[in-house]
């Protein structure tokens, strides 16, 4: 089998769920046996190759950095084969293995090996129906017996002194395990970050609010916890590139919550939503398990507990979707970032925005006032407004616009339909130049396939295709409808403001731009 221009994707996989893993299951053995199989197989050993990995991630998701990667490539039609040491390196959620054997990857003419269960789809594709679902049915049996044992085996470890962990606070660096003392201690202190936490506390033990200890640590430009594990060469929690990282009261509160601090080890306290499931929820409280001096202390005990009686009744919390109109659409535009909502006790008419980096750095750009909510929502009911006034333009536009889409879809569509037919004849020809003994069978069967593979992206094209005009004109559908929909509209709700605007970018008190979901685009807005 030849693959031109397609790659040859190496996958490997160790999980958490492995315990204590052999020789045999480790990731460089696992490349052995995949690149021992590759130079056994002539037609495998020419291909361009890419190694993709997973180390430390659970087969029960496709939520893995080197699964996402495979995922692209195969999206962007760069795949001729995927080899992997067995069936639950790739899945062991039998349903999503099956999908992808079965129907994803010849449909992308994607030729599948998984080595130990001696699977070839260029050889199996056809007798393999029954056996895949079967072995993926054991695989998702045995991820679910592992996940109950591995959880018994932490808390039994936890109860023995001997400790165990998946996340370490800012402070702490994880120790490597053939430093680890007798009690398997897993946490020692990073005393460049831990000082920055005693400074938190003693700031907080004099009587300092969140706000002000979040300024004075900007000012004095210490790192927030996400801008230091990249400084130390991992990734910031949710930092994009380059995207400056501030600290906030939240972030000093998360600290000053934290019982860890004080060498207090809390187990237990959330849980997975179910087997596979990414999602995370809070254990009931019952279920927790708290061991003292559990791990190094930072701080007294005696501290931690002054901290928590100044501020008894702090909880922690974000206003929800439903306390604004304009939540997850009002933006700084310098920085970037959501704007906070202040909501006033005087009166909903003096609620407002503020962006928090202006706030909380010194040195930030970006607007230090405070924009009204009620302001920005008598702009954009005005520009509603208009917009509808102007709404028989607009659906002129559109439909001009809609007619352009229908033909340039339609020529690509005849286009590539075309090139199959071109292509399905020149099969036939092959055939009867073979048959007239003009090639040999090897030249017929790479000009058949080759031939195949081509006609095969070109269905898939026409399919996309489709699917971007009619997905197209629906959303021009909505559009009109939508405008159409506001004629006498005298205020604003959410579901208006949801189906018109889409970003609302402020730069200063009286300079706005918006952007809109209908084709007016965008353009600025000046309140006065």
């Amino acid at each position: 089998m030849r693959n031109e221009n397609k790659i040859l994707v190496k996958y490997y996989r160790l999980s958490l769920e492995d315990q204590n893993p052999g020789e045999s299951d480790s990731i460089a053995n696992q490349r052995s046996l995949i690149e021992d199989y590759i130079k056994g197989h002539s037609d495998l050993r020419d291909m361009v190759t890419v190694e993709l990995s997973d180390d430390g991630y659970t087969g029960t998701n496709f939520n893995r950095p080197g699964i996402k990667k495979l995922f692209d490539l195969l999206k962007k039609d760069q795949i001729g084969c995927v080899i992997v040491k067995d069936f639950s390196r790739f899945s062991r959620d039998y349903i999503e293995l099956g999908n992808y054997v079965e129907q994803i990857f010849p449909f992308m003419g994607v030729r599948f090996i998984a080595i130990n269960d001696n699977y070839d789809s260029l050889f199996d594709g056809q007798e393999g129906g029954l056996e895949i679902p079967f072995k993926g049915i054991l695989n998702d049996l045995y991820s679910k017996d592992i996940s109950m044992k591995s959880k018994a085996a932490k808390r039994q470890m936890i109860k023995n002194g001997k400790l165990c962990s998946g996340s370490f606070p800012f402070g702490y660096q994880k120790v490597e395990k053939r430093q680890r003392n007798q009690e398997n201690m897993l946490y020692q202190i990073d005393e460049d970050a831990a000082e920055i936490v005693r400074l938190i506390f003693r700031l907080a033990l004099s009587g300092k609010g969140n706000i002000e200890i979040a300024r004075i640590l900007n000012e004095k430009k210490c790192p927030t916890p996400g801008t230091y594990k990249r400084l130390k060469g991992g990734f910031g929690y949710g930092l994009k590139q380059n995207q400056e990282s501030i600290w906030d009261s939240m972030k000093i509160l998360t600290i000053l919550r934290d019982e860890r601090y004080k060498g207090t080890l809390i187990i237990g306290r959330y849980q997975s939503a179910g087997i596979g499931s990414g999602k995370v929820v809070e254990a009931p409280e019952t279920s927790w398990f708290r061991k003292e001096h559990a791990i190094p202390a930072i701080i007294s005990a005696e501290d931690f507990e002054t901290i928590q009686e100044m501020h008894p009744n702090r909880k922690r919390g974000r206003y929800k979707k439903e306390h604004h109109l304009l939540y997850r659409k009002i933006k700084c535009g310098c920085c970037g970032r959501y704007l906070y909502y202040k909501p006033s006790g005087s009166g909903e008419q003096y609620n407002s925005f503020f962006c928090k980096q202006s706030h909380l750095n010194t040195e930030s750009k970006c607007f230090r006032g405070y924009i009204k909510e009620k302001d920005i929502l008598d702009m954009l009911l005005c520009v509603i407004r208009k917009q509808v006034e102007l709404s028989g333009e607009i659906k002129r536009n559109v439909k001009k616009q809609t007619r352009t889409e229908v033909y340039r879809a339609e020529y690509q569509i005849n286009t590539l339909q075309k090139a199959i037919e071109v292509r399905q004849a020149a099969k036939a020809q092959s055939y009867m130049e073979y048959r007239a003994g003009e090639i040999t069978k090897e030249e017929f069967l790479e000009r058949k396939e080759k031939l195949q593979r081509e006609i095969a992206e070109k269905e898939i094209r026409v399919e996309a295709v489709k699917n971007t005009k009619e997905e197209g004109l629906e959303e021009k559908r909505e559009l009109v409808e939508a405008l159409s929909g506001y004629q006498n509209v005298e205020k604003l709700d959410r579901g208006i403001i949801e189906a018109l605007v889409d970003t609302i970018w402020v730069y200063d008190v009286g300079k706005v731009k918006v952007e809109w979901k209908f084709p007016s685009g965008e353009f600025p807005v000046e309140l006065v």
